[in-house]
């Protein structure tokens, strides 16, 4: 008959540490080309020591560089990180990042093996990292998150620490399909020692989690001396796949963005984007917003207040299924769809083209965005029913 200790033993995850060798390797080549591309300049806490860990890391998630600028500000540490499953399972990615001994999660539900593998790679000594918006910011502002980070730091009992991103967004934009070299500053800072994440209450660790983590490029270039330029030939491009809806002639999905100026196809109210992220006003057009995210903070709300009317908002679109991120597992028939999208009160009711099929999704969260037919937020809702939206009208640029 077994001990129970020995069963518990056997139901732990093997922990997988960074190899050494390539793990520093990698810090050293993202060093080099981070410090020519955006210039990165570091605000390190002087408490945040290798002998102080291990450390459960957060930070903003604002573009795909994130967790490259997190280990070169803690390149004194060895860390892994939590990343979505459609990240770790690609072919390439999946060589190339094998040496990092990342921690595979499916977007948007609880997975308690991964929970299980953060806190036995914490016990056996290695730091972990995790975003908690658990997707990249869509215009630059914070992503709202449940209690889960909260309730998983005091669980661990460990010091917190935060790496906040300035200037990251803006080097590389939700809507755009390409990096832009600038500068980026990227600070430390303890949040959390192990004796406040027993004693503080669960809502006191969220507000000082969410605190830490806040912030907007926009706000970092207004204060700055000198605003930062971000280097593009085609700044304003993919702009209106997050600011569709005219202000001027209150118009939804009426937005193009051409290399420089975002326009309306039907009044002709234009704004043009510079290298620092700002709009100025084009000629003959009113001056509305002074960058995309009062833009999108304003868009969100006029969309909110349409869907309370009743109103519907639809385009043609394709729906993909993706075997990794399916919930039982099980594949439907047909995986990918075409078909029209519509934007209702309560979610998606997609409706297929060929058999007039009705599928329904269902969000939790109604802070929104549009993506052509479809919000960017609820674009990623989607990926937790395994399923990704694309416009017809993006698919043929």
């Amino acid at each position: 008959m077994r001990s129970g200790k020995s069963s518990d033993a056997s139901t732990q995850p093997t922990v997988r540490a960074p190899k050494r060798f390539f793990y520093r390797l990698y810090l050293v080549i993202a060093w080099v080309l981070t410090k020519l591309l955006f210039r990165v300049r570091y605000i390190r806490d002087p408490r945040i020591t290798r002998e102080g860990g291990p450390y459960f890391v957060v930070g903003n998630h604002v573009s795909y560089l994130d967790p490259i600028f997190c280990l070169l500000a803690l390149d004194k540490l060895s860390i892994r990180f939590v990343a979505g499953i459609e990240v770790t399972s690609g072919r390439l990615l999946k060589k190339l990042l094998a040496p990092l001994a990342m921690i595979p999660i499916k977007p948007f539900r609880v997975s308690y093996s991964t929970t299980r593998e953060i806190i036995a790679s914490i016990r056996s000594g290695l730091s972990v990292a995790l975003y908690p918006e658990t997707q990249r910011s869509i215009a630059g502002d914070l992503t709202p998150f449940g209690l889960s980070t909260a309730k998983l730091i005091r669980h661990l009992r460990v010091p917190v620490v935060s790496v906040l991103a300035r200037g990251g967004y803006l080097g590389w934009p939700r809507w755009a399909k390409m990096f832009r070299p600038g500068h980026v500053e990227l600070e430390t800072r303890l949040l959390f020692t192990a004796e406040e994440t027993a004693e503080l209450s669960l809502d006191d660790i969220q507000d000082r989690l969410t605190k830490a983590i806040t912030t907007e490029d926009y706000d970092w270039q207004l204060r700055r001396r000198r605003p930062v330029r971000y280097f593009s030939m085609k700044p304003a491009q993919g702009l209106a796949r997050i600011c569709h809806w005219c202000p001027a002639c209150d118009r939804p999905l009426s937005m193009e963005s051409g290399k420089h100026r975002l326009s309306c196809r039907h009044c002709g109210q234009a704004f043009r984007l510079d290298l620092t992220g700002f709009f100025t006003a084009a000629h003959g057009s009113r001056p509305y917003f002074d960058h995309p995210l009062e833009f999108a903070k304003w868009q969100s709300h006029r969309l909110e207040r349409a869907l309370e009317e009743g109103e519907v908002l639809s385009n043609p679109c394709r729906i993909e299924f993706h075997e990794h991120l399916i919930e039982d597992g099980v594949m439907p028939e047909k995986t990918i769809c075409q078909g029209v999208c519509k934007l209702v009160r309560d979610g998606i009711l997609f409706t297929d083209e060929h058999d007039h099929g009705e599928i329904f999704f269902r969000w939790e969260r109604r802070r929104l965005s549009i993506r052509r037919s479809v919000s960017l937020r609820m674009y990623h809702r989607m990926e937790r029913y395994g399923v990704s939206i694309l416009s017809l009208k993006d698919l043929r640029r």
